[in-house]
């Protein structure tokens, strides 16, 4: 994923000046938009930006755990428990909980027996067969208590918009948009949602992932992407593919997926961005109302191996019927570290659009590639990650003939630094970028979330554009001779079958 940066914003777009509400604080630099922040007693962090132009607002709930926290054997969860955090509460899509919780129970104890029949070392096929009709007899019992789909219709009378969720290997998020008067609705069936959650349908929601992982594995680029990870890191998780492997999903159990919701969605574990047409100090109030009593914990421990140093190259080819393209991924030292800001900016030399070298030099003048792109934190942010090139061969011209290439211009950027000119185009770019996205209500939630929560500080895009601009020419040299190298990296060939 490219790591998006920019310089500062010359002014403050909206709600400057005006007061922030008791024990919470301000941005008063014109530098950075004007977010009020506040922290509940149980950690939840809210982020509150004003913008008062349509009567619309749009919340961004964060949590720091991703695929990188699931416990080894049970990768996929932080995916497979975002698909659950829809099924409902205690109240919302059920038909009378006090009836549903023994059917889920036996639901369970079904499923538990089956999984545990299916992992024996010789599962008997009559067994097998009876243990799967009692799962789907216990499945029926409990479906009969179930209000569907009362969760999106709820939102969708609301005046919804773009209700979504998504996972990543560092982090899980929901987002919706909402008319501005909707604004105590949403607190209401989202601190129900995170502090009653209800997993239930579990089984067969199971099923839509392992059929989605299915038709993952017929998609190239997921079997690339997957592959280099795989390859690449051999200790730390952020080799585990969000989605999860086929075997650790098979296996998940709803017990798993509620043992991982207690330990990671609690408040101390969140941040919450509410971004449009709102007054900070009844967000606060609201936010106290309904969110207050939710109870923290502390967090599991999350000091995972890391991963050593890679010292020699890794060629994996993947025969596959479709176009060859390919992924090279050089370990780098992770967001945190000094050199990073002359790695983004050497990826940025390489491929910022069409006055970037790959496509001046391998797309547009010796058409040798259909696309290329570098990319300076792949799979995540939170820990040392891979720096990765991805790009396709134009026919006559083969994967191996665009490595060359792809390697003599990172050869060429190892000995000549860019020109000023090269790099003022990009840092010009990034601060366009950044003063857009102040325009998009949910993009800006997001942003601001993502860094608060993951980061540490919802200014860090700005803060980082600032430390791009302090970048030498010759240092960005020094990082791609550093660390693009051939005994740094990693490089997957997706190749027509023999």
């Amino acid at each position: 994923m490219k790591k998006k940066t920019a310089s500062s914003v010359s002014k403050a777009p909206c709600g400057a000046g005006k007061a922030a509400p008791e024990g919470a604080s301000i941005e008063t630099d014109p530098a950075y938009p004007p977010v009020v922040s506040y922290t509940l007693k149980n950690g939840l962090k809210l982020l509150i930006l004003e913008k008062h132009f349509v009567p619309t607002v749009s919340f961004t709930m964060i949590f720091k755990v991703g695929n990188v926290d699931g416990e080894q054997g049970k990768t996929g969860l932080a995916h497979l428990f975002e698909h659950m955090a829809f099924k409902g509460t205690k109240t919302i899509n059920s038909a009378g909980y006090e009836k549903e919780k023994p059917a889920l129970d036996r639901v369970e104890k079904a499923a538990q027996a089956l999984i545990a029949e299916e992992a024996s070392a010789s599962p008997a096929p009559k067994k097998l067969k009876t243990l799967r009709a009692a799962l789907a007899a216990a499945e029926k019992e409990a479906d009969a208590l179930v209000v569907k789909d009362e969760y999106l219709k709820i939102y969708t009378t609301l005046g919804e918009s773009g209700m979504n969720a998504m996972t990543s290997t560092d982090y899980t998020g929901y987002v919706v948009s909402l008319p501005s008067n909707r604004l105590e609705a949403w607190m209401v069936i989202e601190s129900d949602r995170f502090k009653n959650a209800v997993l239930r349908e579990f089984y067969r929601e199971r099923s839509v992932v392992m059929e989605e992982r299915r038709m993952g594995e017929a998609e190239p680029g997921r079997v690339m992407w997957e592959t280099l990870s795989a390859n690449a890191f051999t200790t730390h998780p952020y080799r585990n593919p969000t989605i999860g492997w086929m075997e650790d999903i098979k296996r998940l159990t709803r017990t798993d997926a509620e043992a991982f919701f207690r330990d990671y969605y609690v408040p101390n574990n969140a941040t919450l961005a509410v971004v449009g047409d709102v007054e900070p100090a009844e967000v606060v109030s609201l936010a106290e109302k309904y969110f207050g009593d939710w109870k923290g914990r502390p967090l599991p421990e999350r000091a995972y191996p890391a991963e050593p140093p890679q010292k020699a190259e890794k060629v994996i080819n993947i025969p596959f019927k479709a176009q060859p393209a390919l992924r090279i991924g050089f370990h780098n030292p992770g967001m945190g570290h000094p050199d990073i800001y002359a790695i983004v900016m050497a990826c940025e030399v390489l491929s910022n659009g069409k006055t970037g070298r790959f496509y001046k030099n391998l797309v547009e003048g010796r058409a040798l590639a259909l696309h290329a792109g570098a990319y300076a934190s792949y799979p995540g942010n939170r820990y040392p990650s891979l720096t990765v090139i991805a790009a396709a061969p134009k026919a006559p011209h083969t994967a191996e003939e665009l490595d060359a290439a792809l390697m003599a211009e990172i050869g060429t950027l190892q000995k000549e630094p860019p020109t000023q000119w090269e790099l003022d185009k990009i840092l010009n770019n990034y601060e366009a970028e950044m003063i857009k996205q102040l325009e998009s209500n949910s993009g800006l939630g997001m942003n601001l979330a993502q860094n608060e929560q993951l980061m540490g500080d919802w200014r860090y895009d700005w803060k980082f554009g600032e430390e791009l601009r302090k970048v030498r020419p010759e240092e960005i040299s020094m990082a791609a001779a550093k660390y693009f190298t051939r005994g740094n990296r990693t490089v997957v060939f997706l190749k027509e079958p023999r």
